[in-house]
């Protein structure tokens, strides 16, 4: 009896505010689908069939890219015990600030625009088109300089599990004792072995870079744009008939990304024969290449220290004519601005501590409570609230609060806010809180110290570094969320991301910068303590 109400005083409030809230967002879209009218007026859109080629196409691309980039720098520099810490900490700076700051690098005035023009003479802007522009190329780059950290930490962080790293580490010496070089290795050995351990993360990776929005309102292009675009518009429409082709837009996205994504599953598993024959009889290569994988890793770090030193600059940049390096006039008006109207920064602040406290005590309360036997189930439910469109669980969740009065209110905000956020605390946490030595409860129990006690006391230090950690990802997926606090909070409530989302189609480039700054330094300011905490 007791053990059975101790689960339900567990599982009840995940419930309340993270599995509900999930279930019936689902649900809300799901029979807005329903919608015939708005399925016809979704396929009649002019720019349907090429938005949804330039979502699959730039997600794909990105995907594809950033997977090879990641396996060439962690195979040439295997065996760097800093490679994960040290990619890690780009993690930090939040995609839509990189975003921003990536399109001042290379837009027609950009930074590089600029260099160049200094070096050949010239006097006015060159007629480029580098941001927004038609193929999706520079919202490619962008996903791609973003997702290779992230990937290359995944990797890493694989590589350096025991059971793992003890496994490779044979297979490497076996391979090499057969005249195999590290490239060979790696490639007939290692990545088949770690790919399908990566399967849920890329697919997590693909759809994201398909379905984002935030990022492809701020550099993606605009005539088509991407499907995302085109949904979110319907959605932000207040025609009823256009929102309603929004909602069936967003179940289109994801039934279609789900198709793809099986298919290339089949195409795999169909071609495995002719991989087996390369693995077995292809040409063996050379050693991995540890010294274009150093210059590889080099110029991330630097295109990374130069989008937040052109975001600097332009802060406080206030006339920066063409083509000088560095503003004539150095002004900080726009983060006057910034200190004058701090309600962005204090909501989001405020959003990031709830959603974040929350999510950890609803982790730990379930680790404390269920037996690892039951995570499979979370699990894959946090999975699934990872890999589905954002687009799709944020317009259910609209639906659904909208008829329990909850939106444009901050709880609704919260609750829509903290889907994603646990999903990525839960996963973060799992595996360390699982591996926790069970032989100090033992010990405990024999000293007569309750459940609590021992927690507090004991579990709680230990496990301090990883709840560091895990809410260090927390706050950044917190801040960076876009699309669920503009749809749920119906204008009523403004964030950092909101509102650098809304400059960024104005000309107020100035506090623009301002806001995208914060948008990196209270992620990174997270990891810092996470990493202070961790030792």
């Amino acid at each position: 009896m007791m053990q059975s109400l101790r689960r339900l005083c567990g599982v009840l409030p995940l419930g309340v505010f993270w599995l509900l809230p999930f279930a019936v967002g689902v649900v809300a879209v799901g029979l807005a689908g329903f919608d015939g009218m708005a399925w016809v007026a979704l396929f009649l859109h002019p720019q349907f069939w090429p938005a949804l080629a330039l979502s699959i196409v730039t997600g794909s691309l990105s995907l594809v890219i950033s997977t090879l980039l990641a396996f060439w720098i962690v195979a040439g520099l295997h065996g760097s015990t800093r490679l994960a810490d040290f990619m890690g900490s780009f993690l930090s700076l939040p995609h839509l600030a990189f975003a921003i700051g990536f399109g001042f690098l290379i837009m027609p005035s950009g930074v590089f625009a600029r260099i160049i023009g200094l070096l050949a003479g010239w006097s006015e802007t060159p007629q480029w088109v580098t941001t927004q522009d038609p193929y999706g190329i520079s919202l490619t780059a962008a996903l791609v300089l973003k997702e290779v950290p992230f990937i290359v930490w995944l990797i890493a962080a694989l590589l350096a599990r025991t059971d793992i790293g003890e496994m490779l580490a044979k297979q490497f010496r076996v391979g090499q004792s057969l005249g195999h070089g590290g490239a060979s290795i790696w490639l007939r050995i290692f990545i088949p072995q770690i790919l399908p351990r990566l399967k849920w993360p890329l697919i997590v990776v693909w759809v994201y870079g398909a379905s984002v929005v935030d990022m492809a309102l701020a550099i993606g292009p605009t005539q088509p744009p991407t499907l995302a675009v085109i949904i979110w518009s319907d959605l932000n429409n207040v025609d009823q008939a256009i929102n309603a082709r929004g909602s069936v837009g967003a179940l289109f996205l994801t039934a279609a990304l789900g198709v793809i994504a099986t298919l290339f599953q089949f195409v795999t598993s169909v071609s495995s024969i002719a991989t087996r024959r390369f693995l077995v009889a292809g040409p063996s290569l050379s050693r991995a290449p540890r010294k274009p994988a150093f210059a590889l890793l080099a110029l991330f770090a630097a295109i990374y220290a130069l989008v937040l030193g052109v975001l600097l600059i332009m802060s406080v940049g206030s006339q920066w004519p063409y083509p000088n390096l560095m503003p004539a006039q150095i002004r900080w008006a726009a983060w006057s601005q910034l200190v004058d109207s701090p309600a962005p920064l204090l909501t989001s602040l405020t959003f990031i501590c709830c959603c974040v406290a929350t999510a950890l005590s609803l982790s730990v309360i379930w680790f404390e409570t269920f037996t690892d036997r039951l995570d499979r189930y979370l699990l894959g439910l946090a999975v699934a609230a990872l890999a589905i469109p954002s687009l799709l669980i944020a317009d259910g969740q609209y639906l659904a609060f909208l008829q329990l009065g909850l939106n444009g209110t901050w709880f609704g905000v919260f609750l829509s806010t903290l889907t994603p956020v646990f999903a990525y605390v839960f996963i973060v946490m799992r595996g360390p809180y699982r591996a926790f030595d069970p032989r100090y409860r033992s010990v405990s129990l024999g000293l007569n110290a309750s459940a609590f006690r021992f927690w507090a006391a004991v579990k709680l230090p230990l496990m301090k570094p990883v709840l560091a950690a895990a809410a260090a990802v927390g706050v950044g997926v917190s801040i960076a969320q876009y699309v669920p606090v503009q749809l749920v909070a119906s204008g009523r409530l403004a964030t950092l991301t909101t509102e650098a989302v809304t400059l960024s189609s104005g000309g107020n480039r100035p506090l623009l910068a301002v806001f995208s700054l914060m948008l990196a330094f209270v992620p990174l300011a997270a990891f810092l303590i996470a990493a202070r905490l961790g030792k």
